[in-house]
């Protein structure tokens, strides 16, 4: 069962930076992120459920903050010849990355 995009259990923030997925050739773009997952648009199509490590640096006030969690894709569109909507959602966060996330996500709010 999908959910509605306007029941989503996190909100998600706009975010425009490189992201890596699983070590794959090239960065992707990061469209967006919550605490729950993320988006992004890849030069590479992923199969649904394929498990990634993702990697990528968050901006915070005292510079860019590494950040680091496993997730599995939940959809991937081609949006246009060479470019993939990819959706992935986080199963795997140590606390210390949780708390990153936690923290970039709290100064979208302010």
């Amino acid at each position: 069962m999908s959910r509605p995009k306007g029941r989503r259990l996190h909100p998600r923030y706009s975010v425009d930076a490189p992201i890596e997925l699983g070590g794959r050739e090239g960065p992707a773009l990061l469209r967006d992120l919550s605490m729950s997952g993320l988006s992004c648009v890849s030069k590479i199509a992923f199969e649904d459920m394929t498990v990634l490590e993702i990697t990528m640096k968050l901006p915070s006030p005292d510079g860019p903050v590494p950040f680091k969690a496993g997730g599995a894709v939940v959809r991937c569109e081609e949006t246009e010849p060479g470019k993939h909507m990819v959706a992935v959602f986080f199963t795997q966060m140590d606390p210390a990355n949780r708390k990153v996330l936690g923290e970039f996500i709290e100064r979208q709010g302010e």
